[in-house]
């Protein structure tokens, strides 16, 4: 019958999708993973590792934009991570903010890179204090503020850029944080140096 072989046919396609599916997830899981240890290498110092490693990530991410149509909505998280990566292994090494057309990702996945990027760069302002490198620590800062103050007129509904307030709002939080341990930083060195020259 007619109808036996429709619902056949259907499903093979359906199957050939569930098994594009699983590939797809399978690499988008790798890419998260691989982009959070870049991450870890950068803030542990190891940056020639993490160069190398974003090479290898860069062209898992090229396979995937190969082969994700379709599926695109459960991909963002992978080039969500990758931006992050990416933009804190620019700024690492370039001292600069990488652009959109350098990452070659959708608008939304730069956008939250950017802004999960600014929790990172807080944990490297605290560790550039720790180390008493105020001049490292002020410059980071300053990554943070312009990645705030270029985003913070971005305000669309939920269903256009879901989440993206909650990460500004988490992102404003941080820098402020960032800014008053800063200041601290300088008025605990302010008073050091007072009672040194006493």
């Amino acid at each position: 019958m007619a109808f036996d072989a429709d619902i056949e046919r259907i499903n093979k396609y359906l199957l050939s999708r569930q098994a594009a599916f699983d590939s797809i997830m399978a690499a988008s899981r790798s890419i998260i993973m691989e982009s959070g240890r870049i991450i870890t290498q950068l803030h542990n110092g190891d940056i020639k590792n993490a160069v190398k490693k974003f090479g290898e990530l860069s062209s898992s991410v090229e396979k995937l934009k190969g082969i994700d149509k379709g599926f695109e909505y459960y991909t963002l998280q992978s080039y969500q991570e990758y931006a992050e990566a990416a933009i804190m292994l620019e700024v690492k090494v370039h001292d600069s903010i990488p652009s959109i057309s350098k990452l070659g990702v959708r608008e939304e996945a730069y956008l939250f890179g950017l802004m999960d990027a600014v929790g990172e760069l807080k944990r490297d302002v605290l560790e550039s204090l720790r180390k008493d490198d105020i001049e490292k620590a002020e410059s980071l800062f300053a990554k943070m503020n312009t990645i705030y103050d270029s985003t913070r007129h971005i305000r669309f509904a939920e269903a256009i850029l879901p989440g993206f307030r909650r990460k500004q709002d988490t992102a404003r939080i941080q820098l402020e944080n960032a800014g008053s341990e800063i200041l601290m930083f300088k008025n605990a060195s302010g008073r050091l140096h007072a009672s040194q020259s006493e």
